[in-house]
């Protein structure tokens, strides 16, 4: 009884846990940025990711600052025929709730987490990603990943 209740277990941890995915740094991300060290997505067993709509999908950006600051936003956009529409998320300071304490400093290794939901009034559409973490002006993450909404 104890071995069926301890492989249940590990295949629930094994369905939730999240994939590591491939991306992309920012094509315009210059300067003194920190690079994301991994993102890993849930779900996302294969690439494109393709999430359905009444999903919840999770999200955790590794990465070390290269700046200290007080704050630290979260900013998503659509990448669409070229023009990055926003895409607002439900908790945009990335300070609170996300696993990071602010203020951050350089050399900290962090884990950010968020999540949010693929609501039904989404379009049916295939879009690159576009992810930032910004530090006032100035950019810590920016990275992009393909996806669908199926």
């Amino acid at each position: 009884m104890m071995l069926k209740i301890t492989v249940c277990i590990s295949i629930s941890l094994f369905l939730v846990a999240s994939e590591t995915i491939e991306y992309k740094d920012c094509p315009k991300a210059t300067g003194d940025f920190a690079h994301a060290t991994a993102v890993r997505i849930s779900p996302c067993p294969t690439q494109p990711c393709s999430f359905k709509h009444g999903e919840t999908v999770h999200v955790e950006i590794d990465f070390t600052p290269r700046n200290n600051s007080d704050t630290l936003k979260s900013e998503v956009f659509g990448i669409i025929s070229g023009i990055a529409v926003p895409y607002p998320l439900p908790n945009p300071d990335a300070c609170k709730d996300s696993n990071i304490n602010c203020p951050i400093s350089p050399g900290q290794a962090l884990t950010y987490k968020s999540s949010f939901d693929v609501r039904d009034s989404y379009p049916k559409i295939q879009v690159i990603v576009m992810w930032q973490l910004n530090a006032g002006k100035t950019n810590q993450v920016c990275f992009t990943f393909p996806m669908a909404i199926v």
